[in-house]
């Protein structure tokens, strides 16, 4: 019976030890600086936690899939000026083979056409606008010389009190399109939510990525990236 009694002490040791070693690389492994790594840059398009129900944020569950190697950074509301201090926050010493998705521009958008009421038939605003936003690309490209860039287009909303802006979407999208297709900027690629995020079950509170378009989009990511 003492026999038994070590035996099972010794048994229970080594599940204790086990457990403990795979709890230990599992952490290690998470946040590895050597590891590949997604972060999350811009506004509620990445960030849409205060919109949907908890565990059902676009950033929370690609955490989840990604097995704590997603970084997410985004806030929502965020305009092109607000993604420097996003970037101000990436830590010194991230992986050098990091993949970056930036979304932002909606709001700058919206804060011009729709908040102050002006012609959506006059996109001249965009040309400076889109100038901003590739300085923000340049200041990333600066931190993270090495890193992949994924930019997001934006999605076109059919509802009555965005529809009329299609016309601003599709400018901005082709100025995106355009910048990322020029090898000399090296973005690797664009994430075209306009072709993902395309159903009126996408979206919530008319414009933001509700659970269902989350969901979409970060399989998207998965299997693309």
């Amino acid at each position: 019976m003492q026999y038994f009694y070590i035996y099972i002490l010794i048994l229970l040791c080594f599940i204790v030890a086990v457990s403990y070693w795979n709890t230990y690389n599992s952490f290690k492994e998470s946040f590895n600086p050597d590891s590949d790594m997604f972060i999350l840059l811009g506004d509620s398009i990445l960030q849409n936690g205060i919109w949907v129900s908890e565990g059902k944020a676009i950033d929370y569950i690609l955490n989840e899939r990604t097995k704590g190697k997603t970084l997410s950074l985004a806030v929502d509301g965020s305009k092109i000026v607000d993604v420097y201090s996003q970037i101000n926050e990436i830590p010194s010493n991230i992986n050098k083979i990091t993949r970056i998705f930036l979304s932002v521009g909606g709001n700058d958008i919206l804060y011009h056409y729709v908040e102050n009421n002006n012609d959506p038939t006059n996109t001249d605003v965009l040309i400076p606008m889109f100038s901003a936003y590739k300085k923000v690309v340049q200041a990333i490209q600066s931190k993270l010389p090495n890193a992949n860039i994924v930019l997001l287009d934006l999605y076109y909303l059919d509802n009555l009190k965005y529809s009329k802006y299609h016309n601003v979407i599709g400018k901005w999208n082709d100025l995106i399109y355009k910048y990322a297709e020029d090898k000399k900027n090296n973005i690797e690629a664009v994430l075209k939510i306009s072709e993902i995020l395309t159903k009126p079950e996408d979206f919530t509170f008319d414009i933001e990525p509700s659970s269902i378009g989350g969901v979409k989009l970060v399989n998207e990511i998965m299997e693309s990236y």
